[in-house]
């Protein structure tokens, strides 16, 4: 028997010496035999410029998937578990290495401090506040200035857990753009920062 199965996938695209991601929705036909759907479910191969990662994306066992990221030699994906109480925003955060080993993390996004944070914080942080609508733009601002000011030596699993003042970041990052001209890359980060700036 064939189905078709609402799923929110996450993808990520080779840009450069850098990442960037997106969501869309996409069906999913079932023809193969319900163990191979459910490893399809939980990973979609890609390449991207000569290299192969794989990009993890919900599943039963930890969750909708509402941000997801690949490096050279590393994965992040943020799960909202089915448990999760929007008063008490709690997130799950797997990393998986180049050898698919794979770490958790429980995120309590309240409690992220965006000037010193490690990656995997922030970017459950920028998740939630993209997902949530209080910051559409933030998960795409977070991930680009962290490209555009740093490239794509920190995108090793080793630079994930380093701990940092992303605000900062992103003050260099607007102020790159806006001496490059590049006023538009400048107005685009612009909501994030005003959003930063508001909390603090």
């Amino acid at each position: 028997m064939s189905m078709n199965i609402n799923t929110k996938m996450m993808t990520a695209y080779g840009y450069g010496n850098g990442y960037r991601m997106g969501i869309k929705n996409q069906k999913l036909g079932e023809t193969k035999s319900t163990e191979e759907k459910r490893a399809s479910d939980n990973a979609q191969k890609t390449q991207s410029a000569g290299v192969g990662f794989v990009l993890h994306i919900s599943n039963e066992q930890d969750g909708e998937a509402i941000g997801a990221i690949c490096g050279a030699d590393h994965s992040v994906t943020v799960y909202k578990p089915k448990n999760f109480d929007a008063e008490n925003p709690v997130y799950k955060v797997k990393i998986w290495d180049q050898d698919g080993n794979a770490t958790e993390r429980m995120v309590d996004v309240s409690k992220v401090d965006p000037q010193n944070s490690d990656f995997i914080d922030m970017f459950a942080y920028t998740s939630h506040l993209t997902d949530s609508g209080q910051c559409p733009s933030a998960q795409s601002s977070f991930t680009m200035s962290a490209h555009n000011q740093h490239g794509p030596e920190e995108r090793s699993y080793k630079d994930l857990f380093a701990q940092r003042d992303w605000v900062n970041q992103l003050a260099d990052a607007m102020h790159t753009q806006y001496e490059a001209g590049n006023f538009e890359g400048y107005w685009n980060y612009r909501p994030f920062w005003d959003f930063l700036t508001k909390q603090g």
